[in-house]
């Protein structure tokens, strides 16, 4: 049953907020604001296999899946690895291999949150009937968030253990890094 619990991608605390404003000289504003709470974690001990069933890659004795940010926080991880290295390190375990002695980093988190905030001008430059021409600029993740993602689970290695590798959404308008676009649009 240690692997009972949330999936990795389970989001809380999801917002999303959008709006348009009609301005003056026929201009109109929209926003679109996305935040979200930080996904659930896993620490693992890469190559042990503690219980003796053959894989690899354990997790942490006394967690299951993703406990991390669902309930277990950094003072239960920090107990955790001290009973660990207490009753596991330089032991031999059920799956044959000596456990080794686990350091905690000095700064590390169990994943991050997810803020964005896209907004777009567009004007009106032609109308007649139905049919209308309008020009826009859109900024996507205007405050410019860094969105991290990829936290290594890893306590064998303390210099990547709970340690950031990517952002999130390097795909345009997802969240990455703050770009722009400006484009015309042709209604008829």
């Amino acid at each position: 049953m240690e692997n009972d619990g949330p999936l990795p991608t389970d989001t809380r605390h999801v917002l999303n907020l959008s709006g348009q404003l009609t301005a003056p000289w026929k201009f109109e504003v929209s926003f679109n604001l996305s935040a979200y709470g930080r996904a659930p974690f896993s620490p693992y001990v890469a190559g042990m296999d503690f219980n003796g069933d053959g894989t690899s890659n354990d997790l942490l004795p006394g967690t299951r899946v993703n406990q991390f940010n669902r309930g277990l926080t950094r003072d239960d991880l920090v107990r955790l690895v001290g009973e660990y290295n207490a009753g596991y390190a330089g032991r031999q375990i059920a799956g044959g291999q000596i456990a080794p002695a686990l350091t905690l980093p000095g700064n590390f988190a169990f994943n991050d949150n997810f803020f964005t905030l896209d907004l777009r001008v567009a004007r009106t430059m032609w109308s007649r009937g139905p049919a209308r021409l309008s020009a826009f600029v859109e900024v996507f993740n205007a405050l410019n968030t860094m969105n991290l993602g990829g936290y290594s689970g890893n306590l064998s290695s303390p210099l990547s253990f709970g340690q950031p590798t990517s952002r999130v959404g390097q795909a345009f308008g997802s969240g990455g890094p703050r770009s722009a676009q400006i484009g015309v649009r042709a209604i008829f």
